[in-house]
């Protein structure tokens, strides 16, 4: 059953039309707490990596360990949560991936925690996130009308980008006063926000589609994508996009620790930096809405990314590579916001879970492939040249685009 819009707050601002439903208001908090925690724990983790273990091809080896169970499993994933209780899949999600926490903060107390346990539980959330991430996109969108879905999908970027900004800056002090062990006790703790509202959510009833097996579910959705030009060809972008776009921040730390010689808290102020630009960029899409031109302005946004971050890789100064770092943020959050508004809107009810997971693949997959190669890259060109050329390639890819027209200019 759908949230009544009269059931939230009354005069709320356009821009937070969204949040006018009482289930997406619960489940917005919940996850923004969440993603604090984990925001706190990554900037421990990829710290750790960087300062104890020296390689920077270990930051690269964890991004991918973390996300590979998705290229595998992500499809299998969107097509179960079509079919499960979504409650279910979520919550069971939000228990494992505290235990994982808890675990990890055993392993450092102990002085157990090397690279091998790294990567395993980054495999093991992974794994697990596999099955929960299209099924939270699924659900995220459920909890508004049809009209609403830009303005909800602008909004869960902004939590997630809040939490980018809030969660380095904790994670700082915590590194600097507290120790590692408490980032990932924070991160532990911050599970039970999202437990409770998914306890507390009225999900909406499952769209009622033809009885078939997974296989041809599963074989639905694929079709559905293939025979649809515009999701075919957001879908193809997002995987190029996300390979030269996320690597970035894989990669900071040794931006910071190596060039910028400004330690755990300039990692973490940088991160922040990228967080308060991404805030901008999704209250900027918030507003927009369902404005004419998204796909043209979506090229646009991803030409800019790649232009100001080129400057920021190749900067020598830490105020010069945080200004700059703010622009990548708003372009990036800006360009990948209204994508995946655009994927959601195109994505019919019945098949959203499995639209949604194939689009989620080349999302989340792009990134962590893109991270490992660099991370070969990056021993011999060192890490300022490898991602100032990724970018170049991402600005280089989207203005001919841009150009060029085609379907994606044309949403």
């Amino acid at each position: 059953m759908q949230d009544a819009p009269t059931s939230g707050p009354r005069g709320v601002p356009g821009f937070l039309a969204a949040y006018a439903h009482r289930g997406f208001r619960l489940l917005w908090a919940g996850a923004f707490l969440s993603s604090v925690g984990t925001w706190i724990q990554d900037v421990a983790l990829s710290w750790l990596i960087h300062s104890r273990m020296g390689d920077p091809f270990y930051l690269g080896l964890r991004s991918f360990a973390q996300e590979v169970p998705l290229l595998a499993f992500m499809l299998l994933g969107g097509a179960v949560a079509d079919r499960v209780d979504r409650r279910l899949i979520l919550l069971s999600s939000q228990w494992f991936q505290m235990a994982m926490a808890l675990l990890l903060g055993a392993l450092y107390l102990t002085g157990h925690l090397g690279i091998v346990a790294i990567v395993l539980v980054a495999f093991a959330t992974g794994l697990m996130q596999s099955q929960s991430a299209p099924t939270y996109q699924a659900v995220i969108t459920s909890l508004v009308p049809r009209e609403s879905i830009a303005n909800a999908v602008a909004l869960n970027s902004l939590q997630f980008n809040l939490s980018r900004a809030i969660g380095p800056v904790v994670a700082g002090l915590l590194l600097a006063h507290a120790g590692a062990g408490w980032c990932f006790a924070a991160n532990a703790l911050s599970f039970v926000g999202v437990i409770l509202a998914l306890r507390t959510i009225e999900f909406p009833l499952p769209v009622e589609g033809p009885r078939e097996s997974l296989r041809e579910s599963l074989l639905a959705g694929l079709r559905h994508v293939r025979d649809t030009p515009r999701l075919r060809s957001a879908t193809l972008f997002a995987l190029a996009a996300s390979f030269l776009a996320f690597p970035l921040i894989t990669y900071l730390p040794v931006i910071a620790g190596d060039v910028l010689k400004t330690g755990a808290s300039g990692y973490s102020l940088l991160l922040t930096s990228v967080g308060i630009g991404a805030i901008a960029g999704a209250v900027g899409t918030a507003h927009r809405g369902h404005a004419a031109g998204r796909g043209r302005l979506m090229l646009i946004a991803f030409a800019a990314f790649g232009f100001v971050t080129v400057g920021a890789a190749l900067s020598r100064w830490q105020w010069l590579s945080m200004v700059l770092l703010v622009g990548s943020g708003f372009a990036l959050t800006t360009a990948f916001s209204t994508l995946n508004s655009l994927v959601q809107e195109m994505a019919p009810d019945a098949l959203r879970g499995r639209v949604l997971s194939i689009f989620g693949l080349a999302f989340r997959g792009g990134g962590p492939v893109g991270s490992l190669v660099a991370g070969g890259l990056v021993r011999t060109a060192g890490a300022p040249a490898v991602m100032a050329a990724y970018s170049a390639v991402l600005l280089c890819l989207a203005s001919f685009l841009l150009l060029r027209g085609g379907e994606l200019r044309r949403l």
